[in-house]
Protein backbone atom coordinates (compact mmCIF):
# COMPACT_ATOMS: atom_id res chain seq x y z
CA UNK A 1 0.00 0.00 0.00
CA UNK A 2 1.76 3.61 -0.84
CA UNK A 3 1.54 6.18 1.44
CA UNK A 4 -1.27 8.26 -0.10
CA UNK A 5 -3.25 4.97 -0.56
CA UNK A 6 -2.45 4.46 3.33
CA UNK A 7 -3.47 8.36 4.33
CA UNK A 8 -6.85 7.85 2.42
CA UNK A 9 -7.66 4.92 3.89
CA UNK A 10 -6.99 6.06 7.34
CA UNK A 11 -9.03 9.41 6.79
CA UNK A 12 -11.62 7.33 5.31
CA UNK A 13 -11.87 4.45 7.96
CA UNK A 14 -14.81 6.10 10.22
CA UNK A 15 -17.08 6.33 6.88
CA UNK A 16 -17.50 2.78 6.96
CA UNK A 17 -19.39 2.99 10.31
CA UNK A 18 -23.12 3.49 8.65
CA UNK A 19 -24.58 5.01 11.76
CA UNK A 20 -21.09 7.37 11.53
CA UNK A 21 -21.85 7.92 7.40
CA UNK A 22 -25.50 8.62 8.07
CA UNK A 23 -25.00 10.98 10.51
CA UNK A 24 -22.19 12.77 9.06
CA UNK A 25 -24.46 13.38 6.05
CA UNK A 26 -27.19 14.93 8.28
CA UNK A 27 -24.42 17.04 10.52
CA UNK A 28 -22.95 18.51 7.20
CA UNK A 29 -26.69 19.72 5.73
CA UNK A 30 -27.39 21.17 8.59
CA UNK A 31 -23.77 22.81 9.66
CA UNK A 32 -24.37 24.40 6.13
CA UNK A 33 -27.44 26.19 7.24
CA UNK A 34 -25.95 27.15 10.30
CA UNK A 35 -22.88 29.09 8.87
CA UNK A 36 -25.64 31.03 6.42
CA UNK A 37 -27.61 31.70 9.57
CA UNK A 38 -24.98 33.26 11.19
CA UNK A 39 -22.90 34.86 8.78
CA UNK A 40 -27.03 36.75 8.04
CA UNK A 41 -27.34 37.33 11.33
CA UNK A 42 -23.73 39.21 12.26
CA UNK A 43 -24.38 41.24 9.17
CA UNK A 44 -28.46 42.23 9.84
CA UNK A 45 -27.45 42.97 13.11
CA UNK A 46 -24.35 45.85 11.97
CA UNK A 47 -27.32 46.95 9.56
CA UNK A 48 -29.83 47.77 12.73
CA UNK A 49 -27.20 49.52 14.98
CA UNK A 50 -23.68 50.29 13.25
CA UNK A 51 -21.99 49.38 16.32
CA UNK A 52 -19.19 47.27 16.87
CA UNK A 53 -20.06 46.81 20.72
CA UNK A 54 -23.24 45.33 19.28
CA UNK A 55 -21.66 42.52 17.54
CA UNK A 56 -19.06 41.76 20.72
CA UNK A 57 -22.59 41.68 22.57
CA UNK A 58 -24.06 39.41 20.14
CA UNK A 59 -21.18 36.78 20.72
CA UNK A 60 -21.49 37.13 24.31
CA UNK A 61 -25.72 36.82 24.54
CA UNK A 62 -24.65 33.47 22.24
CA UNK A 63 -21.91 31.94 24.28
CA UNK A 64 -23.74 32.67 27.64
CA UNK A 65 -25.82 29.84 27.63
CA UNK A 66 -22.48 27.86 27.25
CA UNK A 67 -21.35 28.99 30.09
CA UNK A 68 -24.26 28.94 32.15
CA UNK A 69 -25.68 25.01 30.87
CA UNK A 70 -22.02 23.35 29.30
CA UNK A 71 -21.78 21.13 33.14
CA UNK A 72 -25.32 20.08 33.37
CA UNK A 73 -25.06 19.42 29.79
CA UNK A 74 -22.00 17.13 30.42
CA UNK A 75 -23.42 15.47 32.71
CA UNK A 76 -27.11 14.48 31.06
CA UNK A 77 -24.11 13.52 27.92
CA UNK A 78 -23.06 10.63 30.38
CA UNK A 79 -26.43 9.97 31.78
CA UNK A 80 -28.46 9.70 29.08
CA UNK A 81 -29.00 8.98 25.44
CA UNK A 82 -27.04 11.00 23.34
CA UNK A 83 -29.53 10.11 20.08
CA UNK A 84 -32.55 11.88 21.78
CA UNK A 85 -30.63 14.73 23.36
CA UNK A 86 -29.26 15.36 20.10
CA UNK A 87 -33.11 15.22 18.67
CA UNK A 88 -33.92 18.11 21.22
CA UNK A 89 -31.40 20.28 20.43
CA UNK A 90 -31.87 20.10 16.58
CA UNK A 91 -35.49 20.72 16.65
CA UNK A 92 -34.59 24.02 19.66
CA UNK A 93 -31.87 25.32 16.72
CA UNK A 94 -34.45 24.66 14.07
CA UNK A 95 -37.39 26.74 15.63
CA UNK A 96 -35.29 29.62 16.40
CA UNK A 97 -33.59 30.44 12.87
CA UNK A 98 -37.80 29.65 11.50
CA UNK A 99 -38.68 32.43 13.80
CA UNK A 100 -36.01 34.82 12.98
CA UNK A 101 -36.72 34.56 9.71
CA UNK A 102 -40.64 35.30 9.89
CA UNK A 103 -39.69 38.34 11.84
CA UNK A 104 -37.48 39.95 9.11
CA UNK A 105 -39.71 38.67 6.43
CA UNK A 106 -42.33 40.56 7.95
CA UNK A 107 -40.05 43.85 8.68
CA UNK A 108 -40.31 44.09 12.69
CA UNK A 109 -37.06 42.61 13.61
CA UNK A 110 -35.36 44.84 16.28
CA UNK A 111 -32.11 44.16 17.90
CA UNK A 112 -33.53 42.32 21.08
CA UNK A 113 -34.94 39.76 18.64
CA UNK A 114 -31.44 38.99 17.38
CA UNK A 115 -30.41 38.71 21.01
CA UNK A 116 -32.87 36.95 22.37
CA UNK A 117 -32.91 33.75 19.34
CA UNK A 118 -29.34 34.00 19.59
CA UNK A 119 -29.95 32.48 23.09
CA UNK A 120 -32.10 30.44 22.46
CA UNK A 121 -29.58 28.61 20.29
CA UNK A 122 -26.63 29.27 22.32
CA UNK A 123 -28.96 27.20 24.83
CA UNK A 124 -29.33 24.26 21.74
CA UNK A 125 -25.19 24.62 21.39
CA UNK A 126 -24.47 23.89 25.31
CA UNK A 127 -26.66 21.26 25.31
CA UNK A 128 -25.44 19.76 21.77
CA UNK A 129 -22.22 20.07 22.04
CA UNK A 130 -20.74 17.77 24.57
CA UNK A 131 -23.37 14.94 23.07
CA UNK A 132 -22.29 15.34 19.84
CA UNK A 133 -18.55 14.89 20.81
CA UNK A 134 -18.89 12.44 23.14
CA UNK A 135 -21.74 10.70 20.43
CA UNK A 136 -18.65 10.60 17.53
CA UNK A 137 -16.66 8.21 20.16
CA UNK A 138 -19.30 6.16 20.49
CA UNK A 139 -20.23 5.73 16.86
CA UNK A 140 -16.74 5.03 15.76
CA UNK A 141 -14.65 4.68 18.89
CA UNK A 142 -11.02 5.19 19.92
CA UNK A 143 -8.30 4.03 16.94
CA UNK A 144 -9.96 6.13 14.04
CA UNK A 145 -10.94 9.13 16.94
CA UNK A 146 -9.36 11.97 15.00
CA UNK A 147 -9.96 10.75 11.61
CA UNK A 148 -13.81 11.01 12.87
CA UNK A 149 -13.57 14.42 14.31
CA UNK A 150 -11.31 15.25 11.50
CA UNK A 151 -14.21 14.55 8.81
CA UNK A 152 -16.80 16.10 10.71
CA UNK A 153 -14.33 19.28 11.00
CA UNK A 154 -13.90 19.21 7.13
CA UNK A 155 -18.18 19.28 7.27
CA UNK A 156 -17.83 22.11 9.54
CA UNK A 157 -15.40 24.05 7.78
CA UNK A 158 -16.48 23.61 3.96
CA UNK A 159 -19.59 24.70 5.47
CA UNK A 160 -17.94 27.36 7.02
CA UNK A 161 -16.33 28.17 3.82
CA UNK A 162 -19.38 28.03 1.43
CA UNK A 163 -22.09 29.05 4.35
CA UNK A 164 -20.87 32.56 3.91
CA UNK A 165 -20.32 33.05 0.07
CA UNK A 166 -23.94 31.23 -0.06
CA UNK A 167 -25.67 33.64 2.48
CA UNK A 168 -24.05 36.81 0.48
CA UNK A 169 -25.31 35.39 -2.60
CA UNK A 170 -28.97 34.69 -0.62
CA UNK A 171 -28.85 38.12 0.86
CA UNK A 172 -28.01 39.69 -2.61
CA UNK A 173 -30.49 38.21 -4.87
CA UNK A 174 -33.53 36.92 -2.42
CA UNK A 175 -33.10 39.05 0.81
CA UNK A 176 -31.72 38.36 4.04
CA UNK A 177 -34.78 36.86 5.40
CA UNK A 178 -34.00 33.15 3.03
CA UNK A 179 -30.77 33.03 4.80
CA UNK A 180 -33.10 31.78 7.89
CA UNK A 181 -35.35 29.80 6.49
CA UNK A 182 -32.77 28.26 4.43
CA UNK A 183 -31.04 27.29 8.46
CA UNK A 184 -34.11 26.03 9.99
CA UNK A 185 -35.37 23.86 6.96
CA UNK A 186 -31.12 22.23 6.75
CA UNK A 187 -32.16 20.73 10.06
CA UNK A 188 -34.36 18.30 8.35
CA UNK A 189 -32.22 15.73 6.85
CA UNK A 190 -30.76 15.43 10.24
CA UNK A 191 -33.66 14.93 12.58
CA UNK A 192 -34.78 12.33 10.08
CA UNK A 193 -31.70 10.56 10.30
CA UNK A 194 -31.29 10.60 14.03
CA UNK A 195 -35.13 9.66 14.54
CA UNK A 196 -34.29 6.24 12.22
CA UNK A 197 -30.96 5.36 13.85
CA UNK A 198 -31.14 1.86 15.60
CA UNK A 199 -28.54 1.95 18.11
CA UNK A 200 -28.32 0.71 21.53
CA UNK A 201 -27.03 3.44 23.74
CA UNK A 202 -26.41 3.15 27.56
CA UNK A 203 -25.79 4.95 30.38
CA UNK A 204 -22.73 5.63 32.54
CA UNK A 205 -23.36 7.94 35.24
CA UNK A 206 -25.46 6.80 38.34
CA UNK A 207 -24.24 9.89 40.52
CA UNK A 208 -26.55 13.27 41.32
CA UNK A 209 -25.32 15.85 39.06
CA UNK A 210 -23.83 17.77 41.89
CA UNK A 211 -21.86 14.46 42.34
CA UNK A 212 -21.29 13.99 39.14
CA UNK A 213 -19.42 17.53 38.27
CA UNK A 214 -17.48 17.48 40.89
CA UNK A 215 -16.41 14.12 39.66
CA UNK A 216 -14.98 15.84 36.52
CA UNK A 217 -13.25 18.53 38.33
CA UNK A 218 -10.82 16.13 40.50
CA UNK A 219 -10.56 14.34 37.22
CA UNK A 220 -9.02 17.15 35.94
CA UNK A 221 -7.55 18.84 38.92
CA UNK A 222 -5.20 14.96 39.12
CA UNK A 223 -4.46 15.18 35.51
CA UNK A 224 -1.75 18.07 34.94
CA UNK A 225 -1.87 17.68 30.79
CA UNK A 226 -5.80 17.61 30.38
CA UNK A 227 -6.08 20.73 32.41
CA UNK A 228 -3.34 22.75 30.77
CA UNK A 229 -5.24 21.82 27.53
CA UNK A 230 -8.09 23.14 28.88
CA UNK A 231 -6.63 26.38 29.83
CA UNK A 232 -4.81 26.77 26.61
CA UNK A 233 -8.20 26.49 24.82
CA UNK A 234 -9.45 28.95 27.43
CA UNK A 235 -7.06 31.45 26.97
CA UNK A 236 -7.65 31.03 22.97
CA UNK A 237 -11.05 31.45 22.71
CA UNK A 238 -11.18 34.66 25.43
CA UNK A 239 -8.60 36.06 23.42
CA UNK A 240 -8.07 35.03 19.71
CA UNK A 241 -11.60 33.59 18.42
CA UNK A 242 -13.52 36.79 19.14
CA UNK A 243 -11.66 37.89 15.64
CA UNK A 244 -14.63 36.68 13.96
CA UNK A 245 -16.83 38.86 15.65
CA UNK A 246 -15.40 41.61 14.64
CA UNK A 247 -15.08 40.94 10.56
CA UNK A 248 -17.84 43.12 9.37
CA UNK A 249 -15.90 45.75 11.19
CA UNK A 250 -12.75 45.17 9.43
CA UNK A 251 -14.87 44.72 6.30
CA UNK A 252 -16.50 48.49 6.39
CA UNK A 253 -13.92 50.40 8.37
CA UNK A 254 -10.89 49.46 7.50
CA UNK A 255 -11.17 47.60 4.26
CA UNK A 256 -13.72 49.50 2.81
CA UNK A 257 -16.06 46.81 1.58
CA UNK A 258 -19.49 45.86 1.68
CA UNK A 259 -21.46 42.64 2.30
CA UNK A 260 -19.69 40.83 -0.35
CA UNK A 261 -16.33 41.60 1.18
CA UNK A 262 -16.94 40.64 4.25
CA UNK A 263 -19.17 37.45 3.01
CA UNK A 264 -15.26 36.59 1.21
CA UNK A 265 -13.56 37.00 4.10
CA UNK A 266 -15.68 34.68 5.91
CA UNK A 267 -15.75 32.65 3.62
CA UNK A 268 -11.59 32.69 3.31
CA UNK A 269 -11.70 31.85 6.48
CA UNK A 270 -13.54 28.89 5.91
CA UNK A 271 -11.88 27.70 3.43
CA UNK A 272 -8.34 28.05 5.17
CA UNK A 273 -10.61 25.95 8.04
CA UNK A 274 -11.44 23.27 5.53
CA UNK A 275 -7.88 22.63 4.79
CA UNK A 276 -7.18 22.33 8.14
CA UNK A 277 -9.67 19.65 8.39
CA UNK A 278 -8.64 17.56 5.44
CA UNK A 279 -4.93 17.63 6.63
CA UNK A 280 -5.80 16.62 10.14
CA UNK A 281 -8.38 13.81 8.64
CA UNK A 282 -5.25 12.47 6.52
CA UNK A 283 -2.19 12.84 8.68
CA UNK A 284 -3.17 14.02 12.17
CA UNK A 285 -2.79 10.62 13.51
CA UNK A 286 0.34 10.32 13.34
CA UNK A 287 1.62 13.76 14.59
CA UNK A 288 2.15 14.25 18.41
CA UNK A 289 -0.91 16.10 19.86
CA UNK A 290 1.08 18.01 22.48
CA UNK A 291 3.44 19.37 20.12
CA UNK A 292 1.19 20.11 17.78
CA UNK A 293 -1.33 21.92 19.51
CA UNK A 294 1.14 24.29 20.64
CA UNK A 295 2.49 25.10 16.86
CA UNK A 296 -0.94 25.63 15.76
CA UNK A 297 -1.86 27.98 18.26
CA UNK A 298 1.35 29.87 17.72
CA UNK A 299 0.66 29.67 14.04
CA UNK A 300 -2.84 31.06 14.50
CA UNK A 301 -1.70 33.84 16.68
CA UNK A 302 1.01 34.72 13.71
CA UNK A 303 -1.46 35.10 11.43
CA UNK A 304 -3.87 37.35 13.27
CA UNK A 305 -1.12 39.12 14.04
CA UNK A 306 -0.76 39.80 10.63
CA UNK A 307 -3.78 40.78 10.21
CA UNK A 308 -4.17 43.05 12.58
CA UNK A 309 -1.25 45.09 11.14
CA UNK A 310 -2.28 44.84 7.50
CA UNK A 311 -4.45 47.78 5.63
CA UNK A 312 -4.77 45.56 2.58
CA UNK A 313 -7.73 43.57 1.88
CA UNK A 314 -5.45 40.77 0.05
CA UNK A 315 -2.97 40.49 2.65
CA UNK A 316 -5.69 40.46 5.43
CA UNK A 317 -7.48 37.37 3.19
CA UNK A 318 -3.90 35.75 2.72
CA UNK A 319 -3.78 35.91 7.03
CA UNK A 320 -7.20 34.67 7.94
CA UNK A 321 -6.84 31.78 5.51
CA UNK A 322 -3.78 30.77 7.53
CA UNK A 323 -5.34 31.29 10.69
CA UNK A 324 -8.69 29.07 9.65
CA UNK A 325 -6.45 26.24 9.16
CA UNK A 326 -4.27 26.68 12.20
CA UNK A 327 -7.47 27.33 14.57
CA UNK A 328 -8.58 23.81 13.63
CA UNK A 329 -5.83 22.10 13.42
CA UNK A 330 -5.15 23.75 17.16
CA UNK A 331 -9.02 22.39 18.31
CA UNK A 332 -9.26 19.20 16.43
CA UNK A 333 -6.00 17.86 18.46
CA UNK A 334 -7.00 19.16 21.96
CA UNK A 335 -10.40 17.57 21.31
CA UNK A 336 -8.78 14.16 20.59
CA UNK A 337 -6.29 14.65 23.49
CA UNK A 338 -9.44 15.34 26.14
CA UNK A 339 -11.00 12.22 24.61
CA UNK A 340 -8.65 9.47 24.25
CA UNK A 341 -6.99 10.63 27.71
CA UNK A 342 -10.92 10.81 29.67
CA UNK A 343 -12.62 7.33 30.35
CA UNK A 344 -15.90 6.33 28.90
CA UNK A 345 -17.96 7.05 32.10
CA UNK A 346 -16.74 10.87 32.19
CA UNK A 347 -16.24 11.38 28.49
CA UNK A 348 -19.48 13.49 28.28
CA UNK A 349 -18.84 15.97 31.29
CA UNK A 350 -14.57 16.69 30.01
CA UNK A 351 -16.10 17.28 26.48
CA UNK A 352 -18.82 19.71 28.64
CA UNK A 353 -15.12 21.43 30.51
CA UNK A 354 -13.74 21.61 26.55
CA UNK A 355 -17.01 23.36 25.54
CA UNK A 356 -17.21 25.64 28.78
CA UNK A 357 -13.53 26.52 27.91
CA UNK A 358 -14.41 27.14 24.12
CA UNK A 359 -17.40 28.47 23.33
CA UNK A 360 -18.82 29.16 27.18
CA UNK A 361 -15.83 31.76 27.90
CA UNK A 362 -16.21 33.29 24.66
CA UNK A 363 -18.77 35.82 25.96
CA UNK A 364 -16.50 37.58 28.32
CA UNK A 365 -14.07 37.80 24.83
CA UNK A 366 -16.77 38.99 22.82
CA UNK A 367 -17.71 41.78 25.26
CA UNK A 368 -14.06 42.35 26.03
CA UNK A 369 -13.16 42.74 21.99
CA UNK A 370 -15.99 44.69 21.19
CA UNK A 371 -15.13 47.58 24.16
CA UNK A 372 -11.83 47.55 22.61
CA UNK A 373 -12.55 47.60 19.44
CA UNK A 374 -15.01 50.66 19.96
CA UNK A 375 -12.33 52.43 22.10
CA UNK A 376 -9.11 51.59 20.53
CA UNK A 377 -9.61 49.77 17.19
CA UNK A 378 -10.48 46.50 15.74
CA UNK A 379 -6.52 46.90 14.80
CA UNK A 380 -5.05 47.19 17.81
CA UNK A 381 -7.72 44.49 19.65
CA UNK A 382 -6.72 41.50 17.23
CA UNK A 383 -3.12 42.71 17.67
CA UNK A 384 -3.40 42.36 21.77
CA UNK A 385 -5.44 39.29 21.50
CA UNK A 386 -2.35 37.94 19.23
CA UNK A 387 0.07 39.02 21.23
CA UNK A 388 -1.47 37.01 23.99
CA UNK A 389 -1.72 33.79 22.23
CA UNK A 390 2.30 34.04 21.98
CA UNK A 391 2.58 34.53 25.69
CA UNK A 392 0.21 31.59 26.32
CA UNK A 393 2.33 28.89 23.55
CA UNK A 394 5.61 30.38 25.70
CA UNK A 395 4.31 29.52 29.12
CA UNK A 396 3.17 26.34 28.55
CA UNK A 397 6.14 25.02 26.43
CA UNK A 398 8.57 26.21 29.14
CA UNK A 399 6.04 24.36 31.82
CA UNK A 400 6.89 21.20 29.46
CA UNK A 401 3.44 20.95 27.93
CA UNK A 402 4.96 20.21 24.86
CA UNK A 403 7.86 17.80 25.36
CA UNK A 404 5.48 14.83 26.37
CA UNK A 405 3.38 12.81 23.37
Amino acid sequence: MSVIEAIAHSALLPLRKRNFRLFFVGQSLSLLGTWVHTTAQRWLLFELTNSAISLGVLGAIGSLPILLFSLPAGYLADRLPKRKLLLLAQTIAASQAFILGMLVLEHVVKPWHIFALAFVLGTSVALEFPVRHSFIYELVGKEPLIAALSLHSTAFNLARFSGPALAGFLMGTFGIATCFFFNAFSYVPLLCILASMNINQGTTSAKRPWEGIQEVFTFVKDNPSIKATLLLIATTSVFLLPYAILLPVLARKVYGVGAQGFSFLMAINGLGALCGALFMASVGQRLPRRKSILAHLLALSFFLGLTALTHRFSVASIGLLAAGFHMVCTFTFANAHLQINSSDELRGRVLSLFSLSFLGLFPFGSLLSGFLAQHFGVQTTLLIGSSIGILMVTVLFIRGFGRRF
